[in-house]
């Protein structure tokens, strides 16, 4: 019986294509071309993000029980004002956007300042904040949200 032996030269090439095309799979992750696991997890997390329920408001404050943390009219008035002033044609103001979701204590404060923000702009305060803020500032949006309570300190 007659052995046959891999040729050492098809070897080399199937491992340089499988490399190559390992190296083109990881461009066109980080392209955007691919979806890779840390865009499919941010797009997740996103979306969670925009279904949150304190941005529906009303709904959101209907459920809350007696002693729930809101702002005044006009504390949410002022930090309507403070968001609307962050944003710009060319450049927006982060840090002015995120140290107002810092200063507020609880999900039903963003709820309170979500309805203050319409009644005020006549526009949805998430529709706004995802006009002017990218997929990362959003992200950091929400994970300032999330350490927060939901109604009470």
């Amino acid at each position: 019986m007659k052995k046959t032996a891999i040729d050492p030269n098809i070897l080399i090439k199937a491992g340089v294509s499988l490399a190559g095309l390992f190296i083109v799979y990881k461009i066109l992750q980080k392209t955007g071309v691919l979806p890779s696991k840390e865009s499919n997890q941010a797009a997740q997390n996103l979306q969670a993000l925009e279904s949150s329920n304190y941005w529906n408001y009303t709904e959101f404050l209907n459920s809350a029980p007696p002693g729930t943390l809101l702002l005044t009219q006009s504390g949410a008035a002022a930090y309507v004002d403070t968001l609307w002033d962050a944003t710009g044609w060319f450049n927006d103001n982060e840090e002015e956007i995120y140290g107002v979701f810092r200063r507020m204590k609880t999900q039903s404060q963003i709820a309170a300042l979500a309805k203050r923000f319409n009644e005020m702009k006549a526009q949805d305060l998430f529709l706004y904040l995802k006009n002017y803020l990218n997929e990362e500032e959003l992200l950091t949006i929400k994970s300032l949200i999330d350490q927060k309570p939901k109604y009470n300190i």
